[in-house]
């Protein structure tokens, strides 16, 4: 529920693309959304992959034309990142730490929270692109590398302590 599979159900049913879906994650819903997706008419359209250890999940990226994060109430936005750092444009509601990770038309596509009818035109108009949005899928990398790479990281805790260690 927390991560709205059941609005991007909803948007999937009404994109105009023919976009497909595979959904990633398990949980005690996971049989109403299948239920959902029938009634909705895109039963076909999508394949449940279920829960994934992260060693799979680097092809999955690489092969999607976009990772959609239709969550409301998002942290950080950790596959955000992880999308971004296998070149793959996101397209996500303008929620919580999202907003931080994808600059919207930069790196990715963000739509008004709950908004399934913009969800689905963000997905339309990724799919309609000429580059099928591997340009935002670059823009996405260079960015998450320049704030999440692990030199950056180390170089943001090093500030820090030198900071500590010099003010006491």
């Amino acid at each position: 529920e927390q991560k709205g599979i059941a609005l991007l159900l909803q948007a999937l049913a009404v994109t105009t693309s023919g976009a497909t879906l595979d959904v990633v994650g398990d949980g005690d819903q996971r049989a109403a959304l299948e239920c959902g997706a029938g009634t909705l008419g895109v039963a076909g359209r999508v394949r449940w992959l279920g829960a994934l250890s992260q060693e799979p999940l680097v092809p999955l990226y690489r092969a999607a034309a976009a990772v959609v994060i239709p969550s409301e109430d998002e942290g950080l936005g950790l596959v955000a990142v992880e999308a971004q750092l296998c070149e793959t444009p996101v397209i996500a509601f303008a929620s919580g730490g999202l907003v931080d990770v994808v600059s919207d038309g930069a790196t990715g596509i963000l739509t008004p929270g709950g908004d399934v009818r913009a969800l689905a035109a963000a997905m339309d108009a990724l799919l309609a692109r000429t580059d099928r949005g591997a340009s935002l899928g670059r823009a996405g990398r260079n960015a998450a590398l320049a704030r999440f790479s692990p030199a950056v990281a180390a170089a943001h805790y090093r500030s820090i302590y030198e900071r500590v260690t010099h003010d006491s």
